[in-house]
């Protein structure tokens, strides 16, 4: 897992140039306008999704994996709370939609010792298949938040 922020690009250099272009495109692209959208920045090997939602409850938000795709979570507008813990092999898959979305959903992990990372205003994670991620949390009350998914696929890393 990576986080940083989009005004840091010094450390940009370590990434692989996949990442480095997707934060690229995410400092590019004023999604201020824009609904819930879909890009394919280079076919199905690079797909941007512009979500526009409401946060939640923790306990309403599932934890989940990807596994053909490394996962950028920009966000553009709001702050969240997004949950993040190693998958060490312990989980349970409550849902299995690999095919359909290459996500894995598991069920709440008492021993994952999930961290709560804040996610405001030019922040940005990169998750990979290793790292169990809980989107969409609410800070303190549910608000609307905005950011940029960029998946990328794992045979371009």
């Amino acid at each position: 897992m990576i986080f940083g922020h989009i005004s840091a690009k010094e450390t940009e250099a370590a990434y692989a140039a996949p990442i480095r272009e997707a934060i690229h495109w995410c400092r590019e692209t004023d999604v201020t306008q824009m609904g819930e959208s879909r890009f394919l920045l280079k076919g199905e090997d690079m797909i941007a999704l512009v979500c526009d939602r409401m946060t939640g409850a923790v306990s309403e938000k599932l934890p989940e994996v990807h596994r053909r795709y490394a996962e950028i979570q920009y966000m553009a507008e709001g702050s969240e709370l997004m949950g993040f813990y190693p998958d060490r092999g312990d989980n349970q898959i409550l849902k299995d939609c690999l095919e359909e979305k290459d996500t894995l959903y598991y069920k709440e992990n008492p021993c994952s010792e999930e961290k709560m990372l804040l996610m405001t205003p030019g922040t940005y994670a990169v998750f990979f298949p290793e790292d169990v991620h809980r989107p969409f949390c609410q800070v303190d009350i549910p608000a609307r938040v905005k950011k940029i998914v960029i998946k990328v696929a794992l045979d371009m890393l």
